[in-house]
């Protein structure tokens, strides 16, 4: 679980100590509004880069996984390093490709303009400088779930999320007279030396406490076609998914800076407890690929309901915390009185938002983990084009605000969880 979220907790870290910056009540502009704004859709956007792109952290977790449970680790040999090798390529040409047009991305797409624009493109590009480490990282991850072993993740997740709380308040904030207060800038370095020390610690992991077999060869492997077909149509279905993302803070930037900071607070929330959830996912995919490696029916279908269970157990429980101390948590996240008047607005939707992806997620891990991409992407096309878009767009004409926003991003994930669970019920009987 702790492995997964490490990602949004680097951007929730970020945007929590950013959105304390001096605020006065009384000023019609405050900084840590705007900070908070940019910080939101910069931190997005490098979610959904990750998103995007790491999908062979799931396409190889399949993999080895389903090699795991057919006692065929030895094929992994070289397969793994040229993994390894592709993310590092993949990642440097996402860097430089979004280095160079970070400002119209978010001046053009996303609807930033100001200080929020300045600050999201400053923010962005600091951080996506360790974008291949993390596409590097993840993968590896991936390579540990095969095996079964989500310990190292964790720990690896914890030291690296540990550097950046710390560094955040002192690089963000200042540290005596030794360090100057950095601002949003502060938060994006912390954030990047975390990456650093988490790439660090994971080739230490693979190299030296694992005992996985690898093979430098130039050679290609015969299932690195394979991979890259399962990772491919995963790449094409998290680009949709990022894309339904970005138009909500297009929308939310549309309605306002209040709206905007709003909306990145409770988005940045809800990424977090997405990768909180999505810990039973990466449960339910590990298991999923070794039982059908196995060929054991009766195993993956109490995989799929004892990860099912656990997820919406934990997602209630998520959701009672935030319904209970919701002005806490706000209040730790960000220091501005408009934010904590809108926000009440789409509690109630966030909340009731959760089981729901609580489904979705575990079915996600459960067919990754068996390979079907083809039809996870599938899935996603559908639910986008015949639930998200007609709600937001119907809804922006006749009632724009952020309840609609919210309202689409559930009707969203209602399909991505119902259509995939009854899917599985008639795959199941037929296996």
């Amino acid at each position: 679980m702790l492995g997964g979220i490490v990602e949004p907790v680097l951007s929730l870290t970020d945007l929590a100590v950013v959105g304390n910056i001096g605020y006065d009540s009384f000023a019609d502009s405050n900084e840590n509004l705007s900070a908070v704004a940019a910080v939101g859709i910069a931190g997005s956007l490098i979610s959904a880069l990750v998103w995007i792109f790491a999908q062979m952290k799931s396409a190889i977790s399949a993999v080895v996984s389903q090699a795991y449970g057919s006692l065929r680790m030895r094929i992994m040999a070289s397969l793994i390093p040229q993994m390894i090798y592709f993310n590092a390529i993949v990642g440097v040409l996402a860097l430089l490709g979004t280095y160079f047009t970070s400002a119209w991305i978010f001046e053009n797409l996303l609807s930033a303009s100001g200080t929020i624009l300045k600050d999201a493109t400053d923010y962005f590009n600091i951080r996506v400088l360790g974008f291949p480490l993390t596409l590097i990282t993840f993968s590896i991850f991936g390579v540990f779930r095969g095996v079964q072993n989500t310990w190292w993740a964790m720990v690896i997740s914890i030291i690296g999320g540990s550097v950046n709380i710390i560094l955040d308040f002192i690089f963000v904030l200042g540290w005596w007279n030794l360090v100057d207060p950095m601002g949003v800038e502060g938060a994006a370095w912390a954030s990047f030396i975390a990456q650093i020390v988490m790439f660090t610690l994971t080739i230490y992991f693979l190299l030296f406490k694992s005992k996985i077999r690898l093979i430098h060869t130039l050679r290609i492997s015969p299932e690195f076609v394979g991979l890259l077909l399962i990772a491919g149509n995963l790449v094409l279905r998290t680009i949709v998914l990022n894309v339904a993302l970005m138009l909500t803070h297009k929308f939310a930037n549309i309605y306002g800076t209040v709206q905007a900071a709003t909306h990145a607070v409770m988005l940045n929330l809800w990424l977090f407890s997405a990768f909180f959830l999505d810990a039973f996912a990466t449960s339910a995919n590990a298991m999923a690929g070794k039982f059908l490696g196995a060929r054991n029916k009766e195993a993956m279908q109490r995989n799929l309901n004892r990860n099912l269970m656990l997820s919406l157990i934990v997602s209630f429980a998520l959701s009672g915390l935030l319904m209970i101390f919701d002005a806490q948590i706000m209040e730790l996240l960000v220091d501005n009185e408009k934010v904590w008047a809108m926000y009440p607005l789409v509690l109630p939707l966030f909340a009731l938002c959760l089981p729901i992806n609580a489904l979705a997620f575990t079915l996600d891990g459960v067919f990754k983990g068996m390979g079907k991409a083809k039809f996870l992407r599938n899935i996603l096309f559908i639910s986008t084009l015949f639930g998200f878009l007609p709600v937001l767009l119907i809804g922006h004409q006749y009632m724009p605000s952020l309840q609609i926003i919210w309202y689409a991003i559930i009707m969203w994930m209602l399909l991505r969880g119902i259509i995939p669970y009854f899917y599985f019920k008639f795959w199941i009987k037929r296996f």
